[in-house]
């Protein structure tokens, strides 16, 4: 997630060869992928994580990238099968069994999410997203011990803030601590205006509280993000109850 803080929208500077075309090394494909995955593209986003892999696959960015979407996919057994792949490359890798421990929350599974969880922050050098991650599934346990881990997790994020407060948010709104999770959404619409997926989050927040501008937060992420449906029912939904 630290590639996040060098990202730019529409402007993006990738490295070029003499002849001026992008060099498609695996930093060109990440940085596609994060920008699909702040449009709420999951699909391109995996497919671009997955560009590079074939381009390196030494690239933990890469692995776990893709292991993400398959999550966001609600692909979670198929999640699970590349975690394992990954971890031949990275053995023990705590932001792995973290992503796991998520893979096998959202799947039901939550006995062998927590084994997961309980065995990624054993680890040391541990990231935000191990604890992203430890705060979801304690969420799934309905446990007040995710809002620790999400503290956490925002501390240790640095120059990954914005897309740490923006997960740390998600997460928020899934518990239904919309106030909260806006107070993360500001700052990361502030920083990443053209982020679809974090205007989508804070209207459907906003439209939570009964906020009048939720309209327009979900207006702007369609202005970025044509046709995405989740935000079309969203805002359809937001227009009737007003």
């Amino acid at each position: 997630m630290d590639r996040f803080s060098q990202l730019e929208f529409g402007e993006a500077s990738p490295e070029k060869k003499a002849s001026g075309e992008p060099v498609r090394d695996e930093k060109y494909f990440i940085d596609l992928a994060l920008k699909y995955w702040l449009a709420g593209d999951w699909e391109l986003a995996l497919r671009n994580y997955s560009r590079a892999l074939e381009k390196n696959n030494t690239v933990f960015e890469a692995w776990a990238g893709q292991v993400r979407m398959l999550i966001e996919l609600g692909e979670y057994r198929e999640a699970g099968i590349w975690t394992d792949k990954a971890l031949q490359f990275f053995p023990e890798n705590p932001e792995l069994l973290a992503l796991k421990a998520v893979a096998c929350a959202r799947d039901g599974m939550i006995a062998k999410a927590i084994a997961y969880s309980d065995n990624s922050v054993t680890k040391d050098n541990l990231t935000a997203r191990v604890w992203l991650a430890r705060a979801e599934v304690m969420l799934e346990r309905k446990s007040s011990v995710s809002d620790n881990c999400i503290s956490k997790a925002v501390s240790l994020a640095g120059n990954s803030s914005p897309a740490v407060k923006l997960e740390a948010a998600r997460l928020l709104r899934r518990r239904g601590q919309y106030a909260a999770a806006i107070g993360y959404l500001n700052d990361v619409v502030k920083i990443f205006p053209q982020a679809a997926l974090a205007w989508f989050e804070l209207g459907c927040c906003q439209a939570e509280l009964g906020r009048p501008e939720a309209k327009a937060s979900l207006e702007q992420s369609l202005k970025l993000q044509p046709h995405w449906e989740f935000a079309q029912k969203k805002l359809h939904k937001c227009k009737r109850s007003s």
